[in-house]
């Protein structure tokens, strides 16, 4: 297996590269969390505020309606219309501003900047651009991004071994007196770049993980937090534990849309989002309220005047914009009743934070067969 080799450290070569020896994945699905580790450099401590991102989402609230056609829609994202009839109807719009905590409407191209590693292309490019004293929404911009894909995970001995043996794994966290950080990275470079910075490092391996898999392990662990690329100072941030938790318990586990949308766009991505929305609960952004209790969902058009519901994967997502909407919960068979129930909304824009994704009604017939299904049941239903 592929590891890191050992070398003396001076104040002059704190970032002279190790080895050249790539930093090996191991198959993950068998991984566990350990305290075992040993402290590699001085932790920074926690420069966040978690008031931001308090209240991300309701888990229950009033019912909503969509606004008449002939109403103005509650203010959106815009959304470019297809340049040509012949574009295909799933393909991604860019929004205004890649600034975080906004994105490129389309995802990145996939790299490995160790081969046969994938990088976490939107965590990497999100911290790239992360500065010392970075603002909440930056750092929520890049929460939004580690919500999605895998991390990696420094392990030290063998991680191949240790999953094989059954063992937990030995991952590398800093402390910071009577704290302890776990480490996290985008890219195996990033691990790379971690080990340099070792005094005297230990044989040292890596594994990938899914991103929530790894923030549950905080979470559930004796952890004050995540730090996620340590050694890229400014381009690391430090997530608390208690924000992590939030987080978590509003997300789906496996993030099944956000990955489709945050993923290179394929002939049938628009169709596999699609089927995911007949068993994944979203969010939606609703303002304001009317007498009755009712609040208006927010939606988007397109130039041509194509009205598009926005949903999205998580709470954060809805915050991101920052127009002040609150995030409700919209279970499947809710999203279901809205589109039979106004068959001149042409589909939905899934995240229009970035990456985004418009997914036209005719990939969305999954979701409206659940009401065709709910209305023939409640007629079959007997009386009385």
């Amino acid at each position: 297996m592929a590891l890191f080799s050992r070398r003396k450290k001076s104040g002059d070569d704190a970032v002279t590269p190790a080895s050249d020896a790539p930093v090996e994945a191991a198959a993950s699905d068998q991984a566990q969390p350990t305290e075992t580790v040993e402290p590699p450099v001085a932790a920074p401590s926690i420069g966040i505020s978690v008031q931001a991102f308090r209240g991300m989402g309701a888990e229950a609230g009033p019912a909503v309606t969509l606004p008449d056609a002939d109403e103005k829609p509650s203010p959106a994202a815009p959304v470019q219309a297809p340049p040509a009839a012949a574009a295909p109807a799933n393909e991604a719009r860019e929004i205004t501003s890649p600034k975080l905590p906004f994105a490129p409407g389309l995802p990145p191209e996939q790299t490995e900047s160790v081969p046969g590693m994938k990088d976490n292309v939107l965590l990497r490019e999100a911290l790239q651009q992360v500065e010392k004293g970075a603002t909440n929404e930056e750092l929520l911009g890049v929460m939004r991004q580690a919500l999605q894909g895998h991390l990696y995970i420094r392990v030290n001995g063998d991680a191949r071994a240790q999953i094989s043996e059954g063992k937990p794994l030995a991952v590398a966290v800093v402390r910071d007196d009577e704290r302890q950080f776990m480490l996290a990275f985008s890219s195996a470079a990033a691990v790379r770049d971690s080990v340099k910075l070792e005094a005297d490092p230990a044989a040292t391996s890596a594994v990938a993980q899914p991103s929530t898999s790894v923030m549950q392990q905080v979470v559930q662990g004796d952890f004050a937090g995540l730090i996620i690329d340590n050694a890229s100072a400014p381009h690391r941030v430090v997530f608390p534990t208690e924000l992590l938790q939030k987080t978590l318990e509003q997300a789906d586990t496996e993030m099944v849309v956000k990955a489709i949308v945050a993923a290179p766009r394929e002939q049938d991505s628009a169709s596999k989002v699609g089927e995911a929305l007949t068993r994944t609960r979203m969010w939606v952004a609703v303002n304001g309220g009317n007498d009755d209790g009712q609040v208006g969902i927010a939606e988007a058009q397109t130039t041509d005047g194509k009205r598009f519901l926005q949903l999205f994967s998580h709470p954060l997502e809805v915050i991101a914009l920052g127009r002040g909407d609150r995030p409700l919960p919209f279970e499947p068979e809710q999203l279901a009743k809205v589109l039979a129930g106004h068959p001149e909304m042409a589909g939905v824009v899934v995240d229009p934070a970035g990456p985004t994704m418009i997914v036209e009604r005719d990939a969305l017939a999954p979701v409206v067969e659940l009401a065709t299904a709910a209305d023939t049941t409640a007629e079959a239903a007997p009386e009385g």
